[in-house]
């Protein structure tokens, strides 16, 4: 998946990444990029992290933060679509970076909500 930096790199993606990768020694590019750890000895397994593993790491992470809205495995993905709607990127664009069926009903409705204020039929008439 293409992913550029950003000109600032404390939010870079890229470079977060790179970062990443070489503390780990992540060397299959097939392999699973977040491990799970030995439940008593905390070492790294061989195995990556479940899909409901990583949403889990997500809310206690958001609750460690003492943010007041619960952030969920589902709320990287649906600020990818959001953000990326507001940058005026094309549904169907977004839904191939993000994984979703070109005319998905789920991401029309995360996307609506930016919409109904962009692209709004009282703009420029009240």
């Amino acid at each position: 998946m293409p992913v550029p930096y950003k000109s600032r790199p404390s939010i870079c993606p890229v470079r977060a990444w790179t970062a990443w990768k070489d503390a780990t020694g992540l060397t299959d590019p097939d392999g699973p990029v977040w491990r799970r750890l030995h439940n008593r000895w905390h070492t790294v397994l061989k195995g990556g992290l479940q899909p409901e593993s990583v949403g889990d790491v997500i809310t206690r992470a958001g609750e460690r933060a003492s943010i007041e809205i619960r952030f969920t495995g589902h709320s990287p993905r649906r600020g990818l679509a959001t953000s990326s709607r507001l940058k005026g990127h094309d549904q169907i664009v977004i839904a191939k970076q993000g994984g979703w069926a070109p005319h998905s009903k789920v991401l029309a409705g995360y996307l609506e909500v930016v919409d109904q204020w962009e692209d709004n039929a009282l703009l420029g008439v009240l």
